[in-house]
């Protein structure tokens, strides 16, 4: 008796299973669209909530935060320095003197960099990227997760006009705030 319980047990459990899997019909193509639309909605979502949040006295270090904050305020948190001045709070924080950026300014003397000048001008070779629309532009890191800066930057004018880079300058996504 107790093997026919079982083999109407998971003949059922097998019934169960084979029709809760069939139920969902849905391509892989549409799947993926699927997964994109309501991705983009949440991240847009998102970012729209996040610069109802931003307040100019907070500090920030995500691309979206730190988006949200610089078209909101039209300028970087405060947790913000140049390159100069996180050299040299690098070296009065640690003793150190120094030599390049091989460390996470966030973690270490508790900064990000940001607010150089990043110009995208045909006469200067070494700046040039093809993929932003000409102009003068300012760099931001953001999203330090490693021992170091990282590749990830915001490179940004005036007026909400900000693009993002995950892999330092090689390929820029326009970001949509408002």
């Amino acid at each position: 008796m107790n093997k026919t319980f079982f083999r109407f047990f998971f003949i059922g459990l097998a019934a169960v299973f084979f029709a809760a899997c069939s139920t969902s019909t849905v391509s892989s193509d549409d799947d993926e669209d699927l997964k994109s639309s309501s991705s983009a909605e949440s991240s847009s979502a998102t970012v729209k909530s996040i610069y109802e949040a931003v307040e100019e006295s907070g500090l920030y270090t995500t691309k979206d935060s730190v988006a949200a904050y610089l078209c909101k305020f039209d300028k970087l948190p405060a947790n913000y320095v140049g390159k100069n001045e996180g050299k040299k709070l690098y070296e009065s924080e640690t003793g150190k003197t120094f030599s390049k950026w091989n460390f996470n300014p966030w973690t270490t003397i508790g900064v990000m960099i940001g607010g150089d000048n990043f110009d995208n001008l045909a006469s200067n070779p070494e700046n040039f990227h093809e993929t932003l629309p000409e102009g003068s532009y300012r760099e931001a890191d953001v999203d330090y997760s490693g021992a170091n800066r990282g590749t990830k930057r915001l490179v940004y004018q005036s007026d909400c006009v900000i693009y993002y880079t995950a892999d330092h300058y090689e390929n820029f996504t326009k970001l949509d705030i408002r």
